[in-house]
């Protein structure tokens, strides 16, 4: 068969096998290699013949009925479009072709604001909770945190920061004859520096 034949010479039989095997997974340019056609012109007619929604742009996953569903269900906790994308490994323009042909609408963009955003993190941050636990808790991509940790550890100031402990005193005669030895080498080492940078 010719490298550049077209769709309409292929038999209903092998057009359907080609469908069944893009459908399993099966690449669209595998298929332009067994059955010799163009690979735009492949590309046309799978995308035609495949279910709605399930056209993958790339290596990205077919965004089947339980997929979508879960979409809507992150998108109806706050999520933008853009971060299910992310959170479902899809890619986001397969995402809305999905959403435009089976008549579903979800939001681009988070509805949460950017000032009530960042005190969650700054609270999050507080509590020793990962990025990832933070972002589950906003219901948005971990990828998202990133926008905001900045200014969320700018907020959290020197709050966070930990106090070095004070020394405790020791007493000499409860040390044993090695912890003693290291303490007067370690004495012994200390003012040998000193006295090298005076004389240098």
């Amino acid at each position: 068969m010719a490298k550049n034949a077209k769709i309409d010479r292929l038999t209903d039989e092998q057009r359907a096998v080609m469908v069944k095997e893009y459908l399993a997974g099966v690449t669209c340019k595998a298929l332009t290699e067994r059955f010799g056609c163009g690979k735009e012109t492949l590309r046309r007619y799978i995308k035609s013949a495949v279910p709605p929604g399930q056209y993958r742009h790339g290596s990205a996953p077919v965004i089947t009925d339980a997929l979508l569903k879960q979409a809507i269900a992150l998108s109806n906790d706050g999520m933008a479009r853009k971060e299910i994308a992310e959170r479902l490994g899809v890619n986001l323009k397969t995402l809305g072709e999905a959403l435009r042909k089976r008549g579903v609408s979800i939001a681009k963009r988070t509805c949460r604001p950017r000032r009530e955003t960042i005190p969650i993190i700054v609270d999050g941050l507080k509590r020793g909770l990962s990025k990832g636990e933070i972002a589950k808790q906003l219901g948005v991509a971990e990828i998202t945190i990133n926008n905001y940790y900045k200014d969320a550890m700018k907020r959290l100031g020197s709050s966070q920061k930990p106090t070095a402990p004070e020394p405790k005193p020791v007493n000499i005669e409860h040390l044993s004859q090695e912890e003693r030895n290291a303490i007067a080498a370690n004495a012994m080492w200390r003012g040998l520096e000193r006295w090298r940078g005076a004389n240098r």
